[in-house]
């Protein structure tokens, strides 16, 4: 038996790239989340980008299929504001929908850049002026399947890569 492992990889040039598994895509035949697949098996992941559309993937080996784009909305994501009016997200923000400030108001949340968001008030920590909201946003992204063959290997590494074309 071979024991595959997909490393996912993206490039330290350009834009910031995100990719994950898919575990809407990806289940078994009761509805589970499944992080082991079979050879011939196709396994879903997604690539988050500021502009999804304009990414490149490629894998070392097997068969790797572009799905399409999609959007998704990301909802209770925790933003901190304790030294800055601007917080990461975790992935690329396109609007953000919603938020509500968990004890302490600094005000309107609206999008920064393409991972971060800012609030209307500067936080000054010494004065009690900071504050914790959890955040929606509409991001999107590219999603691949990748479905790779039966090699006669104890070990199989399989890397695919990711990089932002004119990024």
């Amino acid at each position: 038996m071979t024991d595959t492992t997909i490393s996912f990889v993206t490039s330290s040039k350009g834009s910031k790239i995100l990719i994950s598994p898919d575990t809407d895509r990806n289940t078994d035949e009761y509805g589970k989340t499944k992080s082991t697949f079979a050879y011939g098996e196709t396994a879903y992941f997604r690539v988050y980008a500021e502009h999804p559309d304009r990414t490149a993937v490629f894998a070392s080996d097997g068969i790797l299929t572009s799905m399409g784009i999609f959007t998704e909305e990301i909802t209770d994501e925790t933003a901190v504001f304790l030294e800055s009016a601007a917080a990461d997200t975790d992935k690329p923000v396109a609007t953000v929908s919603g938020f509500e400030w968990l004890g302490n108001s600094l005000g309107e949340i609206t999008r920064k850049s393409t991972y971060s968001v800012q609030c209307a008030a500067e936080p000054k920590p010494s004065q009690g002026q900071f504050g914790t909201a959890l955040i929606s946003y509409r991001t999107s992204y590219a999603l691949f399947g990748i479905t790779l063959p039966l090699r006669n290997r104890e070990s199989y590494p399989v890397l695919v890569y990711a990089e932002a074309i004119n990024g």
